[in-house]
């Protein structure tokens, strides 16, 4: 089901269907006589071939799996993410990750003064910068342009709403790093690392 759907409102089928109206116009006109469904068929044939060609390829986000990066390494990394999905993404999604950008740089200087008691807050970010939110940006930039905003695949919300959703959800969090690490809070820094993880090991915006 999800690949039927998947197909649907991929580029190459709409620009199939929209290529494969003229077969019915033509025929209605009169240009057109008895072998217009194949002349219809070959239509949507050229269509979708079009669409093909023209449909650019998904953005992939790279996910970094090494286990210790420097804060300078995540900095960078993080600036890399946002160039990229700033073709992918509306104006305000991008601004809601330029402050999560933000956070980041507050938070990392703080992070690396504090020494070991405060590892589990730095593999937080680090996973979310490294891991988590390129993951969620890869699936979601998967996905055909016209089913991230008009599919409805959960809670009455499409792809685009979810993606968000969650990312004004990241941004939350990460403000709360940077408050528990001010506050030298370690148990709420375990409790962001879960959140979070549960949050982005599978995007809610993916159909079922």
């Amino acid at each position: 089901m999800q690949a039927l759907q998947l197909f649907f409102y991929g580029n190459p089928n709409l620009a199939g269907m929209a290529l494969a109206l003229l077969g019915p116009l033509l025929l209605v006109a009169g240009v057109i006589g008895p072998g217009w469904l194949w002349i219809t068929a070959g239509l949507y044939a050229v269509g979708h071939l079009l669409g093909r060609a023209l449909t650019p390829r998904a953005t992939r986000f790279e996910v970094a799996l090494q286990n210790r990066y420097s804060a300078d390494e995540i900095r960078a990394r993080l600036a890399a993410l946002l160039a990229q999905a700033r073709p992918v993404l509306p104006a305000e999604m991008m601004q809601t990750l330029e402050r999560v950008q933000a956070a980041v740089h507050e938070v990392l200087p703080a992070l690396a003064a504090a020494g070991p008691s405060f590892d589990e807050g730095l593999f937080t970010v680090r996973e979310t910068v490294l891991r988590y939110l390129p993951e969620t940006l890869s699936r979601y930039a998967a996905l055909p342009p016209v089913y991230r905003t008009t599919h409805v695949v959960q809670n009455g919300q499409t792809p685009r709403q979810i993606l968000a959703e969650q990312l004004s959800l990241l941004e939350q969090q990460m403000n709360q790093v940077v408050a528990n690490v001010a506050a030298s809070d370690t148990q709420a820094l375990l409790a962001n690392g879960r959140f979070l993880k549960d949050k982005f090991e599978r995007p809610d915006f993916l159909p079922a």
